[in-house]
């Protein structure tokens, strides 16, 4: 069992590693060099991951993360127009069929 100190440190570690994963993610979506299926597939994935360490708190994510994706994506200006990213209900589709204009 595990003490509460424990369950802290275990908790930081997640939420450090969690954040380093969503910077990466950042940099690559405002690189521009990922279409917007591929970003699509990539943020899927980076949203199943975190609900892997924080099962449960998919509003937590879609809030927290998802508008920052997006802001990457818009900024980056590698898209010629950027969804709205969807909070998902069980669905796959983060942000929807927009191709990049690479």
């Amino acid at each position: 069992m595990m003490t509460l100190e424990q369950a802290i440190h275990e908790e930081n570690r997640r939420i450090r590693f969690l954040r380093i994963i969503s910077d990466l993610l950042v940099q690559l979506l405002m690189s521009g060099r990922v279409s917007m299926s591929e970003a699509d597939s990539i943020i899927g994935g980076v949203r199943d991951f975190a609900m892997g360490l924080f099962p449960g708190k998919e509003p937590v994510f879609d809030l927290i993360y998802m508008p920052r994706f997006r802001r990457a994506l818009m900024e980056s200006g590698a898209y010629e127009d950027v969804p709205t990213l969807k909070v998902l209900e069980g669905g796959r589709s983060i942000l929807g069929d927009v191709e990049s204009r690479n």
